[in-house]
């Protein structure tokens, strides 16, 4: 593997507690023991009927087994996918990631069989949760199981159909990986480049030509690929729509809230009470082109800063409140953290001092950020492109956030570590929205809290009203792509007329990114289709969460780590409940959305001062 050289003061990831290499002895002993844990599990599944074993004991044998074989194969993948995410033209780790996705086939065959064998009905796993039994903690695996095995082809079709995704949809979806990463065009007059990653972080620009230099080049790199990704987006939407066709599901929106665990009806009350929300959110937009002089944003203003000016907070010192010196974000993340809860706050000092976070923008690194787990270090790592904002901030606290939720998990069954996306997102949420609070508490003066209202309205618009538009985009995606391939052109105008459909007047027409559906990963993902719609569920429900923490902060922290850690445990509508919310009804997303109304509301009102208008 190829070695970055680090010229910043701020930290690469350090992977070596974990493995010091693919030759490292623990690396090549753990994969041994995870094809035996493979093997073994497929004797057990295969074997059910030789064996002596009641139902009930077999099952739980089988649980076993893949507790142990899932752990192992999630550490050595997430350390595989960790250097490939900051190394993507490595060679030897790609031939890596997709040996391990091959071995992986034997796993997933072993749960087919397991499915195809399993035989409780539903009465019997309601018989099982009220037993004090091993399997009384797995009540929700083995309903899942149970629907899992009614929409599953016969053992030899997964197994066709789980070895072509590796060089097809999974291809495509590396496609893009690879292509975002690198992609690059000019940007001065002496050859320099710049990538569409380090192109999308100049939107925080001050210079409003910066920005929008930066957005024409952007929108021209991605045209340059608009041929291979289109016909990714086909291979991986087109794949999905025939494999849920196969295996019975009713439409891609059933299996979506299957795997986020909420009803359908769940969707509809978030999804209009988001629609609902949308004239606040272009008044907010509207200010804030007040703010910037201009009579309306272009899309790429929604990112600005807001022209502040420097404020003295001690003698013979200035603060640019708009600017996030790395070691300032750790100092003000670890004390907020410590302030709700001090463990949280004592994890993630360690994370900080441990290196577990990857900091630093370069050439190969994939874009945005994410955190990744390793069951048997029980630690995690996160991957960030930090650029001094309070925007990068927030997304410091946002991944912490989710290592935190794995810290709580991690001597938990792997099986209870597969919450759903729309869990996955309550504590990272949380944790911005701690940042936020914590950040405005503290001003007094004006500007600096339209500063600050402006980064929270700011990263909240893309989770409810972005959101909203990807949700439409893909909605419109899969209808068309029932019928045939989707040119690259139409993509792009799907794209733009989802943006409109949300942004309305608020943003200028001929301004929106019509390439945002070939920036976006989570389009590409075969196995989970509308990744989008969980975030917007994941800051509503935060929100909620964060009011009860307000009205109540010395009883509530123990009461959310409890929530995180049944998070794999049950459904969403059952946290939802453990928490007391009714998340069916419209009322308790319109609640939430109201805490971000009151904000829009105090930011317009200052906004209008004529002090603060450029």
């Amino acid at each position: 593997m190829d070695k970055i050289k680090v010229e910043h003061n701020m930290p690469l990831w350090n992977l070596f507690t974990i493995y010091k290499g693919l030759d490292d002895t623990s690396y090549t002993e753990d994969k041994e023991k995870m094809l035996i844990e493979f093997q073994q599990l497929s004797d057990i599944v295969k074997n059910k009927n030789n064996s002596n074993k009641t139902d009930e004991q077999w099952i739980e044998s089988v649980i076993k087994k893949i507790e142990h074989a899932e752990a192992i194969y999630k550490n050595l993948y997430s350390y595989c996918y960790a250097n490939y995410s900051t190394q993507t033209a490595d060679a030897e780790i790609i031939r890596e990631l997709n040996n391990l996705e091959k071995e992986k086939l034997k796993l997933y065959k072993a749960k087919t069989m397991f499915r195809k064998n399993f035989t409780l009905s539903q009465q019997q796993i309601n018989n099982i949760a009220k037993k004090k039994s091993f399997l009384q903690n797995y009540t929700l695996f083995l309903n899942e199981t149970l629907v899992l095995k009614k929409h599953q082809l016969s053992r030899e079709m997964e197994a066709i159909v789980e070895e072509l995704l590796q060089p097809g949809a999974n291809s495509w979806s590396r496609l893009q990986e690879a292509i975002s990463s690198d992609l690059n065009v000019s940007w001065g007059k002496k050859g320099s480049k710049k990538t569409v990653t380090q192109l999308r972080a100049l939107a925080f620009s001050k210079s409003r030509k910066t920005r929008k230099k930066a957005f024409k080049k952007e929108i021209k790199a991605w045209k340059s690929a608009e041929i291979p990704l289109a016909y990714a987006l086909n291979g991986v939407k087109g794949t999905g729509i025939i494999l849920n066709k196969r295996r019975r599901w009713k439409s891609i929106i059933e299996k979506s809230v299957f795997q986020s665990r909420v009803t359908e009806n769940t969707l509809t009350a978030l999804i209009s009470a988001i629609e609902k929300s949308l004239p606040s959110f272009h008044k907010y937009l509207n200010a804030k082109a007040s703010l910037l002089g201009v009579k309306k944003l272009a899309f790429y203003d929604l990112f600005a800063p807001l022209p502040v000016k420097e404020k003295k907070t001690k003698a013979g010192d200035t603060k640019d409140i708009s600017s996030w010196p790395f070691q300032e974000a750790v100092n003000f993340v670890t004390e907020t953290f410590r302030n709700f809860y001090p463990e949280m706050g004592s994890f993630a000092e360690n994370a900080f001092s441990k290196r577990w976070v990857d900091t630093i923008p370069h050439k190969g690194k994939v874009g945005g950020a994410y955190c990744i787990s390793f069951p048997l270090a029980k630690e995690s790592r996160i991957l960030c492109n930090y650029n001094n904002s309070f925007s990068s901030v927030s997304t410091l606290a946002h991944e912490l956030g989710h290592a935190w939720h794995n810290e709580i998990l991690k001597n938990e069954s792997i099986i209870h570590h597969n919450y759903p996306m729309t869990l996955a997102e309550t504590a990272s949420i949380f944790s911005e929205i701690m940042i936020f609070d914590r950040a405005i508490t503290e001003t007094q003066d004006n500007a600096d809290k339209l500063f600050l209202m402006e980064m929270f309205l700011q990263e909240v618009t893309q989770v409810i009203v972005d959101i909203l538009s990807r949700f439409y985009f893909e909605k419109e995606i899969f209808a068309r792509r029932e019928k045939g391939d989707i040119a690259a052109r139409e993509f792009s105008s799907i794209m733009k007329d989802a943006q409109k459909k949300a942004y309305g007047n608020s943003i200028r027409k001929k301004t929106y990114h019509q390439y945002m559906w070939a920036v976006k990963g989570h389009y590409y993902i075969p196995s989970l289709s509308f990744y989008n719609y969980p975030y917007a569920f994941g800051q509503l429900f935060g929100i909620a969460l964060y009011k009860k923490y307000l009205s109540d902060k010395t009883g509530f922290p123990d009461q959310y780590n409890s929530i995180l850690k049944e998070s794999g445990k049950k459904t969403s509508m059952e946290i939802a409940q453990q928490a007391g919310f009714d998340i069916e009804n419209e009322l308790f997303w319109l609640d939430s959305i109201d805490y971000i109304r009151q904000i829009i509301d105090e930011f317009s009102e200052i906004a209008l001062m004529d002090e603060n208008r450029k």
